[in-house]
């Protein structure tokens, strides 16, 4: 090194460092030899090779960090003899970082090791900050080992100084003693952790066991009781004192802050430490923080965050003995406040997790759904009162899994157990009569998990739900018995009115050629009508027929119309049109044959005279990219009434005096069992069709 360096080294090191019994470095010793543990900081490789050696030597061990933050527990508990500094460059957080270490272990001895090209004013300001000695790189070898023995007292001691390496064991004993009572008196606050008004008192006033403050107030945001609100509510911008020492009640119950003005909003804005300003000093701070500082009688505003924003302010006064605070006590409170912050934020979550499991309990509770939680190793965590009511009775309290019913249990230990799924399923109690339980099983996993933790399982009582079901079912079938009855008896009444008539007047006329030629009219009309009648309610009553016949459209459509204008007489017109090649269907010839025998009855009783049933072919693709069959009807009535359109397909809906209402209804449910569709229309303009019916064409 250089003679100015050495002489800068050699002046700090008188300013700082002083030998003494009383308060010699503990040393542990190997073999009669004074073994010295040091810490060195540094993130400069060169001063890790440099120091490493030491390790080498008997009376060295050598401990290496990068960060002093990495080694602030061991520091506490006294493990180190000496902290060597080395960084690659200063920086302006280094002097504070020293400092801290400086208040943390006041008795360590703190060396800073300089890279080359620093000056004298650096090492005043290190030595102000705190450090026994300052070095400046390069330094040899053997005058390090010898300035740090000299340094420890493991050296050769210098005239006029005695060393005592025993006597420094009480000291630095004293000393641990000291860091671990600060640290009990600390942890008792965590005792408190789950209300954050009770925790931030005790917690300021062990502060001010160890600071010395006069008066400390603490204003927070006010904490959500529940994440659950009914509505939503604004955010706050009151901070109220939630614990105090050294001011009156009555002032911290009316005073608060405020995030829009004062205090509140200076450090929500700038998170920084503020001082009141001094009274012989102009000041630039804004009226309402000095009215603030001189209303609390505070000299010093620490803001509370969590890391990620700010929860409220500290307000401190003078020590109780006198003397202003340093930036490194102040350094070091608030970043015990930052814990703090940390903590108050944790005690919210927990009182909001608390309220959300209040309120979710209260809600099973109060179901008439029975619900129970069971865990991944088959215990139950979680009953409401309905489900206890269910398996046990009214005045039950509890119960067990054996309370379960066997299937109800099996297929909730296998959503656990084997994530199966398991449908909605009933069980019933006893006989047929008993209780029926409607079952559902809800897995609930955890993000990540591959297998539920947990499942719920939810039962409803459905007796009476069933009961009332199974009533509704047969007055709906008492309905529908009452209405086929009524639409029987008519339609067989209206083919027995001409036949009874005949039948009168049988004896008498029967020798009359024309009292004959009306009987054989009436047997054939009216067996027909009954004929008709009873096909309906067979196609109407039978499942559906296999589709396996290839027939010839031209020859179903014909076919049928032929039965229709031979049911009802005259001379009825089928006009056909259509741009395809003959179409074959796969399907059931005789129900096909049917359908449209239905449709064209109706096309047929809805004209006048002029009888005639228009029909268009045409093919058309599907949304898949097949090709589909599109028959559209029309007739030369008026087309269907907009009233009617929606209901005509409908069972035994009718707007004519004869008949049951079941034609459309037996075509639609034909042409949907070949995957056909039939549909209705209301004409805009005269040419549109009545409806359409829509077929698959063979592939």
């Amino acid at each position: 090194m250089s003679k100015s360096q050495s002489g800068a080294v050699f002046r700090g090191y008188s300013q700082q460092f002083t030998l003494d019994n009383g308060n010699s470095p503990r040393n542990v010793r190997v073999n009669n030899t004074a073994v010295t543990r040091l810490l060195l900081i540094s993130d400069e490789p060169h001063a890790l090779t440099q120091f490493s050696t030491l390790s080498s030597a008997a009376d060295f061990q050598v401990q290496h960090r990068a960060k002093i933050a990495d080694a602030r527990g061991a520091l506490l508990a006294g493990a180190f003899d000496l902290c060597v500094f080395a960084p690659s460059r200063m920086s302006a957080e280094f002097a504070n970082e020293l400092a801290l270490t400086r208040s943390l272990v006041p008795r360590l001895q703190l060396v800073v090791v300089l890279p080359a090209g620093e000056n004298s004013e650096t090492q005043q300001k290190l030595l102000a900050a705190g450090a026994n000695l300052v070095l400046f790189q390069p330094v040899e070898q053997s005058s390090l080992i010898s300035v740090l023995e000299r340094l420890t007292g493991t050296g050769p001691t210098p005239p006029g100084h005695s060393q005592s390496i025993p006597s420094a064991m009480p000291s630095r004993a004293a000393a641990l003693s000291s860091a671990l009572e600060v640290l009990r008196d600390f942890t008792q606050v965590l005792g408190y952790s789950l209300d954050y008004r009770q925790l931030t008192q005790h917690f300021i006033l062990k502060l001010r066991e160890v600071v010395g403050l006069s008066r400390i107030a603490i204003f927070l945001e006010p904490g959500k009781n529940s994440s659950l609100p009914a509505i939503p509510l604004p955010e706050t911008h009151i901070m109220p004192c939630v614990a105090a020492v050294g001011l009156t009640a009555d002032l911290t119950d009316c005073f608060s802050l405020s995030r829009k003005s004062g205090l509140g909003r200076q450090l929500t804005l700038h998170p920084q430490i503020l001082r009141a300003p001094v009274s012989s000093t102009p000041s630039f701070l804004d009226p309402k923080i000095i009215k603030e500082f001189e209303v609390l009688g505070g000299l010093v505003a620490i803001p509370i965050n969590d890391r990620e924003r700010t929860l409220g302010v500290a307000v401190l006064g003078d020590r109780i003995t006198g003397g202003e605070f340093s930036d490194e006590e102040l350094l070091l409170v608030y970043h015990l406040l930052e814990e703090l912050g940390l903590a108050v934020k944790n005690s919210w979550l927990h009182t909001q997790l608390v309220g959300n499991h209040r309120i979710f309990s209260n809600v099973l509770n109060s179901l008439t759904v029975g619900a129970l939680v069971l865990d991944s190793n088959q215990q139950i965590i979680y009953t409401n009162s309905a489900i206890t009511r269910f398996l046990r009775g009214p005045k039950a309290v509890g119960i067990e899994l054996t309370d379960l019913p066997t299937p109800i249990l099996s297929k909730l230990v296998d959503v656990v157990q084997h994530d199966t799924a398991v449908e909605p399923f009933f069980h019933v109690v006893g006989d047929e009569a008993g209780t029926i339980f409607r079952a559902t099983v809800i897995p609930l996993r955890t993000p990540g998990d591959r297998l539920p933790q947990t499942a719920m399982l939810l039962i409803e009582d459905f007796t009476q739900i069933r009961s009332a079901q199974r009533a509704e079912i047969e007055s709906s079938n008492l309905k529908l018995i009452s209405l086929i009855a009524r639409r029987f008896a008519h339609e067989i009444r209206n083919s027995l009115v001409p036949l009874t008539t005949h039948a009168q007047l049988f004896d008498v006329e029967i020798n009359n050629s024309e009292f004959r030629d009306s009987l054989k009219g009436a047997l054939n009309r009216e067996t027909q009508r009954i004929q008709r009648f009873t096909d309906q309610m067979l196609l109407l009553a039978r499942s559906d027929q296999p589709n396996t016949e290839l027939a010839p459209l031209d020859d179903i459509l014909q076919a049928s119309f032929a039965k229709s204008r031979a049911f009802v007489g005259g001379n009825a017109k089928l006009d056909i049109k259509s741009d395809l090649p003959p179409v074959t269907l796969r399907c059931s010839r005789a129900n096909l044959a049917h359908a449209f025998q239905e449709i064209f009855l109706n096309g047929i009783q809805s004209t006048g005279e002029n009888r005639q049933v228009h029909v268009t072919l045409n093919a058309a693709p599907t949304t898949d990219g097949a090709a589909e069959l599109v028959i559209q009807v029309r007739d030369n009535g008026n087309g269907f009434a907009p009233e009617s359109v929606s209901r005509a397909t409908e069972p035994f809906f009718t707007t004519r005096n004869t008949g049951v209402g079941l034609g459309l209804t037996i075509a639609r449910r034909i042409i949907e069992a070949h995957q056909g569709r039939l549909e209705l229309h209301t004409r805009v303009s005269p040419g549109d069709p009545d409806l359409t019916v829509h077929l698959p064409l063979p592939h």
